[in-house]
């Protein structure tokens, strides 16, 4: 486990998966991303959680695509879906680590030839890095020397309360269009707008804990060249989030059928349904499926480049501008 500090955020962070395995904000008694000091908890029941997810997050139909004409076909681990590429994603890899400071930490991930059943030789980077304002900035790379298909996700889990879920959590979403799903969470093609549906956070407001929010928000039509606002979550104490990111999607997850199993958590917290809510800025989901939806195919001598801000403060010390 690697330790980061800065001013006022400590971050723990493992290799396995590059995971964000836990988040303080001086204060402030708990870690704000649900985790565990335990790393063989994150091969089972904290699978995904805090880990960066490639090649491909969310979910493919059929668990097949293509790529230049040509057809591949991934691991089926949902029904007939692959999500997150399967039980060997990046999320279950051991990363390097290839710097490391005081506050700041970069890791590589090879994918040979073929893993994941996409093409490419790909090489895959984090760079987690505290500031003293409040920050924690997350980068990530990826180059491939063949044409492939590339869609990374963070995907830490927040709670930024003391207690056992996200009750009495507000959240805002900087999007007023998103992407209705069928019964097997995959995206129909249709852009719709938020108005007056479940996924309506245009404004600051509870998040329900009575049903699942399982989707994606659709932040921008391509991928921004710098850091915009995504999102922002207030929790009950005061303390907040803001997101801002280069990705034209966030998925948003209610943790809604998250296990209640006894596993070993900071800050003695239990896993439970609603225990944290996932927003994870990536490509929209499927899109080699739906011609409308921003592409993901990397290309030799490209690099893919995500930047995600992750800006932490308590409400009475909130920054003069956004």
């Amino acid at each position: 486990m690697i330790s980061l500090r800065s001013a006022s955020l400590t971050a723990q962070i493992l290799p396995f998966g590059a995971t964000l395995a836990g988040l303080w904000l001086d204060g402030h008694p708990d870690s704000l991303v649900i985790g565990s000091s335990d790393a063989e908890a994150y091969t089972d029941h904290l699978r995904y959680f805090g880990a960066v997810i490639g090649p491909i997050a969310n979910r493919i139909s059929g668990a097949a695509l293509q790529i230049g004409g040509a057809a591949f076909s991934m691991e089926a681990n949902e029904g007939s879906a692959c999500l997150h590429s399967g039980a060997s994603g990046l999320h279950a890899r051991m990363w390097t680590v290839l710097r490391c400071s005081a506050a700041a930490v970069s890791l590589r991930c090879e994918l040979p030839d073929g893993a994941n059943g996409l093409p490419g030789n790909r090489r895959v980077e984090a760079h987690y890095e505290l500031t003293d304002d409040g920050q924690l900035v997350l980068e990530l790379t990826a180059q491939s020397d063949r044409a492939t298909a590339i869609n990374l996700a963070h995907h830490p889990y927040w709670n930024l309360g003391n207690a056992d879920t996200i009750q009495n959590h507000h959240l805002m979403v900087y999007a007023d269009t998103y992407l209705p799903v069928d019964q097997q969470i995959l995206p129909t093609g249709e852009i719709a707008p938020v108005a007056q549906t479940a996924y309506d956070f245009q404004t600051l407001r509870a998040i329900p804990i009575d049903r699942t929010l399982d989707a994606n928000l659709c932040l921008a039509k391509i991928r921004r060249a710098r850091p915009e606002p995504a999102a922002r979550l207030r929790g009950p104490s005061g303390v907040t989030l803001q997101i801002d990111t280069t990705e034209p999607g966030l998925q948003i997850y209610n943790g809604s059928s998250l296990h209640d199993v006894p596993i070993s958590l900071h800050d003695q917290r239990v896993l439970r349904p609603f225990s944290g809510i996932a927003l994870e800025p990536q490509g929209w989901p499927d899109a080699p499926h739906n011609r409308a939806f921003p592409s993901i195919v990397l290309r030799p001598g490209q690099t893919y480049r995500q930047k995600t801000i992750y800006r932490i403060w308590h409400e009475l010390s909130e920054p003069a501008t956004f």
